[in-house]
């Protein structure tokens, strides 16, 4: 639970090592995590607009 309710540490991207990109999707939303060397660079989620989940 403590991972939950700790705010997350990012690190500074290095353009000269590889990214990793997982991403997933739902009927209700989307999200991503942008990670190098097994730690986050940048979390990405949001909700989808109703004309959105209609498409």
């Amino acid at each position: 639970m403590r991972r939950l309710t700790t705010a997350p540490v990012l690190i500074l991207p290095d353009a000269k090592e590889p990214f990793e990109v997982y991403c997933d999707a739902s009927k209700m939303g989307l999200g991503g995590v942008l990670m190098q060397k097994g730690k986050v660079v940048a979390y990405a989620s949001r909700q989808l607009k109703t004309h959105e989940r209609n498409y």
